[in-house]
């Protein structure tokens, strides 16, 4: 019986003990592993918030273009954070990029620590090494998704441990890391309420987690309602507008993309026919509905606010494909042990396993060898901008991200992520159209374009005259440069 149990709920106890002991040392090591292979990884979007905390460090307030109080970060603690990392000049593309590694090595430790705590160890271990190698929440390297995951995983494990003041801490941080984060408060209340209180006894619900997140989030509301004048981040009514656009991703149609790609290959077939048993099977494993819960709650609210569908809003969703991964996993191992005994049943863990680890080690390679080259062309782009321009000169462009970080100048954006009056525009006529309202709008003095991408000039004798090209920035990607223009208005 000692054996058999052992096979159905846990790893090896010196595995378990090693784990117990050394498991944030482990997470270290593997976060800087991981940082090794993908320190290079980098992409626009999270250079918004990079410029957030640069202009604070630099005395410019915790804005995009110094003077507008606009929050157009939806990640402000992380921008918060990242400001004493620019203050002592560190490269802030470089740190992020390690506090994702990290982040997200801890993400995976708190799915081993639920197994743990839920006496269903190799549930754990199966969910924890799949999302540590899914290669989907990689590629987000850079943004705040892996530390809101890990957090997002961290105040579930505080929860399943009854600590109502950290829960309640993790989670009001948790929004102003990301405001999806809101979507985990209910359920890590739920998950204290089942496992630490009676729920037909209101006096025992979990009131003081409660109380401590709605105070910090109602906190964060306040001041970014005096700072800003709205509470929430402007670009989710561009990101809304962008999904309006004919041809354009939304949310739903993202997902349906990533997944097409994954079942292409046999070995993630594997992967969701694991997924989809264990889905059926968390009926007898309540708790890990938690998990999986959370992610059609969050699944559902990105369908129902109609954004525009990036590949960052989707990986998220491994925090409950990792879960129910696990639960298929042991299924398979405890058929494996009626069939064949105790040996069948290891074979096929360190099968399924190890072969997992291969497989997604691979990948995890080649992500890092991935590298976008929008990372060399914008920057040279921006440094060109701040060599060769006043620092007062506008600067419009459709990805402000690098560009802008490295420029230092203030932008407009064809995307609609700083101006709202821009974004209005995209629902209607898409990009072509915000562009030409901003060019009219807003005249700025320089233009940064990629008329391979957003063809501007062609319709535009008027402005090929009125902004020649002064500068040409070599771009790999197309047979065209990048131009830069001048314009006289």
């Amino acid at each position: 019986m000692a054996r058999n149990e052992l096979i159905q709920s846990s790893p090896t106890p010196p595995l378990v003990n090693v784990l117990e002991r050394f498991g944030w040392l482990l997470a270290i090591i593997t976060g800087l592993v991981l940082f090794a292979f993908l320190y290079q990884r980098g992409y626009d979007d999270p250079y918004i918030t990079y410029r957030y905390a640069l202009n604070l460090a630099t005395g410019h307030g915790f804005v995009y273009n110094p003077g507008t109080a606009t929050l157009s970060t939806t990640a402000p603690l992380f921008g918060l954070i990242l400001a004493p990392v620019a203050l002592v000049g560190w490269p802030l593309p470089l740190v992020a990029n390690l506090i994702g590694c990290l982040s997200h090595a801890a993400g995976a430790l708190a799915l081993w620590h639920l197994g743990r705590l839920w006496r269903d160890e190799l549930v754990g271990a199966a969910a924890a090494l799949l999302y540590l190698l899914m290669p989907l929440p990689l590629t987000t390297l850079g943004s705040e998704t892996l530390p809101a995951m890990a957090l997002t995983l961290w105040a579930f494990v505080s929860a399943a441990q009854g600590r109502q003041w950290l829960t309640g801490a993790l989670l009001g941080a948790l929004v102003w890391l990301r405001p999806d984060g809101i979507l985990a408060g209910p359920l890590a209340l739920l998950l204290l309420m089942i496992d630490h209180g009676n729920w037909r006894d209101w006096r025992r619900w979990p009131w003081v987690a409660a109380l401590v997140w709605v105070a910090i989030v109602a906190a964060g509301l306040g001041l970014a309602w005096v700072v800003y004048g709205a509470p929430l981040p402007v670009t989710l009514y561009a990101k809304q507008q962008q999904a309006l656009i004919p041809g354009f991703y939304d949310f739903v149609d993202r997902l349906q993309v990533t997944l097409n790609g994954y079942v292409r290959q046999p070995f993630y077939q594997i992967v969701f026919a694991l997924a989809g048993i264990g889905l059926f099977a968390t009926l007898r494993s309540p708790r890990w509905l938690i998990l999986i819960g959370w992610a059609a709650l969050y699944g559902l609210a990105y369908t129902v606010l109609h954004v525009a569908g990036y590949f960052w809003y989707v990986a998220p969703l491994v925090i409950g494909l990792a879960p129910a991964f696990g639960v298929g996993v042991r299924v398979l191992v405890r058929l494996l042990q009626r069939i064949g005994g105790n040996w069948l049943a290891i074979a096929g863990t360190v099968l399924v396993l190890g072969g997992m680890v291969f497989w997604l080690s691979g990948s995890v390679y080649r992500i890092g060898q991935q590298i976008d080259q929008r990372l060399t062309v914008y920057r040279a782009a921006g440094e060109w901008l701040a060599a060769n321009t006043a620092p007062a000169a506008s600067v419009a462009t459709l990805e402000i991200g690098i560009i802008g970080y490295y420029a230092q100048r203030p932008l407009i954006d064809f995307a609609g992520l700083l101006q709202p009056d821009i974004a209005a525009q995209l629902g209607s006529g898409g990009f072509p159209a915000a562009a030409q309202y901003a060019i009219d709008r807003y005249q700025p003095q320089y233009l940064v374009l990629q008329e391979q991408v957003l063809s501007l000039l062609a319709g535009r004798p008027d402005l090929v005259e009125r902004c020649p090209v002064i500068a040409e920035i070599p771009d790999p990607r197309y047979a065209v440069p990048l131009t830069i223009h001048q314009c006289q208005w």
